[in-house]
């Protein structure tokens, strides 16, 4: 019976392997050559930041406008700085308050979308 049964798995086997591996056809493509070619309307916003060694407050620029919420994680992750702002389409100056020198990452959330960045403190 053990013989019977994988006998009728060899060979159904490669009637499987034909059936699922069947090519695509045009209509089945996920992509197609009109999605490919769409492209979103308006400016893209920006972020950065002014200069990547800061020492007392921190620049940052963007051209996005309404409120923007800013975010300083530490090297392990942790926020130790957050604030409420309201981004204009220029620069803005935050002041960072008494931040140990070191490598932090700079979170910034306008809208839908949100932005990070690495930034060094210190002289």
């Amino acid at each position: 019976m053990k013989t019977l049964v994988f006998l009728s798995l060899l060979i159904a086997t490669p009637a499987l392997a034909i059936a699922q591996s069947a090519p695509a056809t045009a209509t089945s493509a996920l992509i197609s050559a009109d999605t490919a070619k769409a492209k979103l309307a308006g400016p893209a916003t920006t972020f950065s930041l002014e200069a990547n060694r800061v020492t007392n407050a921190l620049r940052v620029r963007t051209n996005a406008k309404g409120p923007m919420r800013l975010e300083i994680n530490d090297a392990d992750g942790r926020p130790v700085f957050t604030k409420a702002l309201s981004a204009t389409g220029s620069a803005l100056s935050v002041p960072l308050g008494k931040l140990p020198s070191g490598s932090y990452v700079v979170r910034c959330t306008v809208g839908d979308k949100t932005y990070m960045r690495r930034m060094m403190l210190g002289q």
